[in-house]
């Protein structure tokens, strides 16, 4: 169970183009200071039209609109037909949505105060039992649901009274505001599981009014709403899976919102209907290893260090993604909340990087030297071109690179597996919450073989203290373990960062770009906040 969840951690997180702790507690609803990197020059000045529905693109959809169960796609849609007691924006803003106000008495508690004009679309107030009832439905719904309230301590958080709630919390965890994020509140009263996959009711500013799995999803603003209604009375979710297809969708003008292809990012970016929002999301690529029996790599650091030193990032980040990403310095992205500069360059495989002739004498010391590597990759045209580059840098060490690619489902489960036959892959890596302890933390308490007493480098002194990369909340204190651990993590090589890629997303000049903000919730647009261009 525990690596199912870890799975559908990070695939939540990559899907949705990922989730951290800190920012301000206190941000009022609704407050955006329209920081968006959002590009301008499109070209010819347009009119814009006055409508009422917008268009939207998207990649995939889970087949279900119960949101418990939802890991991509349309998960983001649902964040406006179904609301959390908070939402975290990717600048670490807190925006209160069904909670009104929060206490917290102490580090492991909350004291959640609802909002008391809320109702659901069918009419139903919302209730504390109302939020107890949903916390059942996600850690029934387990290895889905569960990373969505594992900060809650359900036999211990109770209802005050009917519109407050008492969170008690395992231990204090510095995520505990984004892990929430996640969490959306269902009726009690109405909660059917035969028809929530097609028709869930929700609090938010929109109902579902048509759903055709894997094609459309189309919402109707709420009327009734307890908040401000949105701008846009109609939100239409088309499920376009190529990145061509949304090109051409953005040139007939059949979406107004849609995710671009970095390869396609400069065509978009001159059309002159569309601004083009450019953002790092955490979602990176590198190099992970097999530390099962049956690999090379098991209890092997210097092949690990030989194969790193092997491989130039800056390949990569020029043909793979086209020289639109950023050189990685650490194990984990430099836009966590918690990220210091100090943790650049801070053990050889980064600060020394690219050194091939380094890299020919680990592998001779280590054996790698004349040895065949089976590799793995989702399947993905990123993953297989990345393997690729790797396989002809290997041969200049004389090693051997053979490329195994299955569905993103299995090579997260064989990433994971004691037992797998393979020895690397390539990593589609993120930072769940954006904090640094995620990596630390997660990435190696829910592997098999590194809790093994013994396999690697004081891995028991590093389990022991691993947790406090969550559990401290004083700054100065967890940025000293969090130096620690990453120095640990980095010199066993227990993964190794390579790029960090941009984002695209194309607006319609319909949109106020001063509107665009992105939830670190959902990992993607907050469509409750867009308002309609002047």
């Amino acid at each position: 169970m525990k690596k199912k969840v870890l799975a559908i951690l990070l695939c939540l997180a990559l899907a949705l183009f990922m989730v951290a702790c800190g920012g301000d507690k206190s941000t009022a609803p609704g407050n955006n200071d329209g920081s968006n990197n959002v590009n301008n020059d499109g070209g010819n000045e347009t009119v814009v039209e006055d409508k009422d529905t917008l268009n939207i693109a998207i990649t995939a959809d889970d087949g279900t609109l119960a949101i418990e169960y939802m890991t991509s796609g349309t998960y983001s849609a649902m964040a406006v037909v179904m609301e959390q007691l908070w939402d975290v924006d990717e600048d670490g803003n807190v925006i209160y949505v069904l909670a009104e106000k929060v206490e917290q008495p102490t580090d492991s508690e909350m004291i959640v105060h609802l909002r008391k004009d809320v109702k659901f679309s069918n009419g139903n107030p919302l209730t504390a039992e109302d939020v107890l009832f949903s916390i059942d439905l996600y850690k029934q719904a387990g290895a889905t649901g569960q990373p969505r309230t594992q900060t809650i301590d359900q036999e211990k958080t109770t209802a005050i009274d009917d519109h407050t709630v008492h969170i008690v919390m395992p231990a204090p965890n510095v995520a505990h505001w984004q892990i929430l994020s996640q969490f959306f509140v269902y009726d009690k009263e109405s909660y059917n599981p035969d028809t929530v996959s097609t028709k869930p009711i929700g609090t938010g500013p929109y109902m579902v009014k048509e759903y055709v799995p894997n094609s459309v999803l189309k919402l109707e603003r709420n009327e009734n709403y307890w908040g401000q209604k949105p701008d846009f009375k109609y939100l239409n979710f088309q499920v376009l899976n190529e990145p061509a297809q949304r090109v051409n969708a953005l040139d007939t003008g059949i979406v107004d919102i849609s995710p671009i292809a970095i390869e396609d990012s400069d065509y978009v970016k001159g059309l002159p209907n569309f601004h083009l929002n450019e953002r790092l999301t955490g979602y990176y690529m590198g190099l992970s290893f097999n530390f099962g029996v049956k690999s090379f790599f098991h209890k092997n650091p210097d092949a690990r260090r030989a194969f790193v030193h092997a491989v130039d990032p800056e390949v990569i980040k020029n043909v793979v993604y086209l020289g639109k990403a950023v050189i990685m310095h650490a194990a984990v992205p430099d836009i966590c909340f918690d990220y210091e500069d100090r943790f650049n360059n801070m053990d050889d495989t980064y600060k020394i990087g690219y050194n091939p002739d380094y890299a020919r004498q680990l592998a001779e010391k280590s054996g790698l030297s004349g040895q065949t590597i089976s590799m793995i990759t989702n399947g993905s045209a990123e993953q297989t071109k990345a393997a690729e580059i790797v396989q002809s840098m290997l041969k200049e060490i004389n090693v051997t690179v053979e490329i195994r690619s299955y569905d993103p489902a299995t090579a997260w489960q064989m990433a994971y597996d004691p037992d797998a036959d393979h020895d690397c892959g390539i990593l589609s890596g993120i930072t769940p919450n954006r904090v640094v302890g995620d990596l630390l933390l997660n990435g190696v308490r829910y592997s098999p073989t590194l809790t093994i007493p013994g396999f690697f480098e004081n891995n028991e002194e590093y389990l022991a203290r691993a947790p406090l990369a969550m559990s401290t909340l004083d700054e100065a204190e967890r940025s000293e373990i969090l130096y620690d651990l990453l120095g640990q993590y980095e010199r066993n090589v227990l993964s190794f960062a390579l790029v960090n890629p941009y984002n695209y997303t194309a607006f319609s000049k319909v949109i106020d770009p001063s509107s665009i903000r992105f939830s670190v919730g959902t990992g993607f647009i907050r469509f409750q906040d867009l308002k309609k261009a002047k």
